[in-house]
């Protein structure tokens, strides 16, 4: 089978197997690696081999850039110091509690071992993201881990390739050395994602074009992990500070059209570049497996156990712990729940499997020592630690009382119950100077009172209802219209463009239904 063959089968085994995962209301990335490794056994399906500098390239940056676009600059500013405890020290301490189970357990070299921990230290933002999106978390928690996965991983990826160097007979250096040298590379990292996200939101603040904005935002986060890779900088951080600053400004900088095209390409965009790598985390089995000489099954399987059960332990251990001893400030602190939360959602993905895969096969002449086991470990730590929280990080939420999906709803209606009051103190504002149009002002008054008892109906619980009812005529009187475009379609008796248009607008009408439910 050819590689577009491939590329498309993969694809229809991504629409396939998420559609199953959202139908269930398992976790799309679990029923993805799962299913990923049920293709990966299954003799005479596509199994491709996954090249790390693809992931690190083509996967990596506009990830971490979609997930950082749509972070909160003051929400990660309030929670920094949470954030960055657990993006620094749980990382460290990660990484040397691996090495010392792989180490004594497994019987690989300190080195490796150290290898190995750097892999597995960092949680993945595209595995933590996918899964509180769907189990409801609170806000708090979704905010803490995914500033802690968006930074880690330029911690992550730092120590690792400290690690190689070592492993390959290089010389890490002193402890003071190793500091300045991370705080060099973050903070040259930080200082060119900014740079290009500042360049590039000048770009598409002039561009008025929506295909333009697209392309524009589409190639800033390779605009800012490119350049940072090869000056020796965090192209990770990079594009992280780049996709923040970017969203944070995105009202400034970007029409409305542009914006809601842009925003609806990262979505599409996001969803497949996940699918398609979950699902290439899934198939890289039989790749894995067959480097593997002179072990039996049973006793990998066993080395595989203990390493994700300390990788899990420790994020446990910590979360319990540090936060009760740490001073933090007062809205960074956390309840026990929380800590028992946010302990068990550290999920591994794509990241971490890459950085196994490219590990060097030698060096100085000598193949890399136990190279073969160090990716199945890494392999299957990851599935691990994302199908086992994956599956029960929903009723755990639920049991601490953690689940806020009813907190949001109101969140939600308080957040346009007074953007509305806004909106209708200004019309008022204008409607006192002269030359405005009293028909206008009174049109305008009317919608606006008409939203806004809309959304007092639906902070009244006994009305419910009756809005649910209100919801499902509307959604049905959008239909009928639906149906008629239908019609005149056939009738070719409309312009196809004048067409389209109004599909747009009832596909926004039916978006707008459908946020209000």
């Amino acid at each position: 089978m050819g590689n577009a063959e491939v590329f498309v089968f993969l694809l229809l085994a991504v629409a396939v197997l998420a559609g199953l995962g959202l139908r269930s209301g398992v976790p799309y990335p679990v029923t993805l690696v799962v299913g990923g490794l049920v293709i990966g056994l299954v003799p005479g399906l596509p199994s491709p081999a996954l090249d790390p500098d693809v992931v690190f390239f083509a996967f990596l940056p506009p990830l971490l850039y979609s997930a950082a676009f749509t972070a909160s600059a003051y929400e990660l500013r309030a929670h920094a110091q949470a954030i960055v405890t657990l993006a620094t020290g749980l990382v460290i301490l990660t990484m040397a509690a691996v090495a010392a189970v792989a180490h004594s357990v497994a019987g690989i070299p300190w080195a490796p071992a150290l290898v190995l921990g750097a892999v597995l230290a960092p949680t993945d933002p595209v595995s933590a993201a996918a899964v509180l999106h769907r189990v409801g978390a609170s806000a708090r928690i979704e905010t803490i881990l995914e500033g802690e996965s968006l930074v880690n991983d330029g911690t992550g990826l730092t120590a690792y390739k400290l690690a190689v160097a070592v492993a390959i007979g290089g010389h890490a250096g002193s402890a003071g050395h190793v500091g300045l040298k991370f705080a060099g590379v973050a903070a040259g990292g930080v200082a060119i994602g900014l740079a290009i996200a500042w360049l590039f939101g000048r770009l598409r603040s002039i561009v008025s074009e929506p295909s333009l904005d697209v392309t524009l935002s589409l190639v800033t986060p390779f605009a800012a992990y490119v350049p940072a890779e090869r000056v020796g900088a965090s192209g990770v951080l990079a594009t992280v500070a780049a996709g923040v600053y970017i969203g944070t400004r995105s009202l400034d900088l970007v029409e409305a059209s542009n914006r809601l095209r842009t925003l609806s390409f990262w979505e599409s965009a996001s969803f497949l570049l996940n699918g398609l790598l979950f699902v290439l985390i899934g198939v890289q089995v039989p790749h894995i497996v067959s480097g593997i000489a002179g072990e039996r099954p049973g006793t990998l399987i066993g080395h595989a156990l203990a390493v994700a059960a300390v990788t899990i332990g420790v994020r446990m251990a910590w979360t319990l712990i540090v936060p009760a001893l740490w001073p933090l400030k007062r809205d960074d602190r956390t309840s026990v729940p929380e800590r028992i939360a946010l302990g068990w959602s550290g999920m591994r993905g794509g990241v971490s499997l890459a950085a196994a895969l490219a590990i060097p096969l030698a060096a100085h002449g000598a193949p890399f020592a136990d190279r073969s086991e160090i990716i199945f470990l890494a392999y299957a730590t990851v599935v691990l630690t994302l199908v086992v929280p994956g599956l029960t990080l929903a009723p755990l939420l639920r049991r601490l009382g953690l689940s806020e999906s009813d907190a949001r709803r109101h969140a939600k209606s308080e957040a346009r119950l007074r953007i509305t009051h806004a909106a209708l103190e200004r019309l008022e504002q204008i409607a006192a100077e002269d030359g405005v149009s009293e028909a206008a002002v009174a049109r305008l008054r009317d919608r606006y009172e008409a939203r806004l008892h809309r959304l007092q109906e639906r902070a009244d619980d006994e009305r419910r209802a009756h809005l649910r009812d209100a919801s499902r005529l509307h959604g049905e009187m959008i239909e009928a219209e639906r149906d008629v475009v239908r019609d005149m379609r056939r009738e070719r008796a409309f312009p196809a463009d004048v067409l389209r248009e109004l599909e747009r607008e009832l596909d926004l009408e039916e978006s707008r239904l459908q946020a209000r439910a």
